[in-house]
């Protein structure tokens, strides 16, 4: 890589990361929030308001990304798209990943880190949007059952709940360790668990590094692995309903290292 094409680089990655950025902070404040006052005495679920109104938010953003990427395709299909009254699971490589998934549901939750909670204005505008706050010292315990107890009108409404069960960004091209909650609420509200494989986005914003990574060819890709529905072998107990998981995604990663 030349000297001149690092300086070209760099510029390029910092000018988009700089307006991606200045619309993820500002156009949030600006933008959002005003219209939210606005709307919501016109609403009658403010729930359902925040949600739509998040959803609008980050697809522009991808639209934004995209348009200012020229090597970046996202190849998301409509079967994704479509999925409603559901808990869906998926990989996570990147902070790209939540947004991402935000921007294909229009009504959906899903459950955050605590320590989001405890900024003033995130922690309002998380709980507007029902989103449920996990915490291991058990700060929000009271909270995060108050969300759960709430997701049978949601998914009657076509809600989606997702949810990263590795519980963190995971840098290795494996699967880490699935947590079970996700597959409890689904047991518990006879839900399908619909599980996607998020691709990619670590290529374009990497972990530990500020800069989004501009000046490649990268396919931004998610694919739908496989569903458990109720009444099939592998549904009822969380436990079996992760193993099946599990499986899923190490079948899929076997076929990216071209094993039999």
């Amino acid at each position: 890589m030349s000297i001149i094409f690092r300086i070209s680089k760099f510029f390029a990655d910092s000018a988009i990361t700089l307006f991606l950025w200045l619309y993820f902070l500002f156009g949030y404040s600006l933008l959002f929030i005003p219209i939210v006052i606005i709307i919501t005495p016109f609403s009658d679920n403010r729930e359902k308001l925040f949600q739509k109104i998040t959803h609008v938010y980050y697809r522009i953003f991808f639209i934004l990304l995209a348009a200012l990427t020229p090597g970046l395709t996202l190849h998301i299909s409509d079967e994704i798209r479509s999925l409603h009254s559901c808990v869906v699971i998926a990989n996570h490589r990147s902070y790209l990943d939540p947004l991402l998934m935000i921007s294909l549901f229009p009504r959906q939750r899903t459950i955050v880190k605590g320590v989001f909670f405890r900024v003033p204005i995130m922690r309002w505008v998380l709980s507007a949007c029902g989103y449920i706050p996990f915490d291991p010292s058990g700060e929000f315990n009271e909270n995060m059952s108050k969300g759960v107890r709430g997701m049978d009108d949601f998914f009657n409404e076509g809600g989606v709940l997702f949810v990263f069960p590795e519980g963190r960004r995971n840098r290795s091209r494996g699967i880490g360790k699935m947590q079970k909650g996700a597959f409890s609420i689904a047991a518990r509200y006879n839900r399908p668990v619909e599980i996607l494989f998020i691709e990619n986005t670590d290529h374009i914003f990497t972990p530990g590094k500020f800069l989004f990574n501009t000046c490649i060819e990268n396919s931004l890709r998610i694919e739908r692995l496989g569903s458990i529905a109720p009444g099939t072998p592998s549904y009822g107990r969380s436990g079996r309903m992760r193993d099946e998981a599990v499986r899923l995604y190490l079948k899929r990663m076997m076929e990216d290292q071209g094993s039999p």
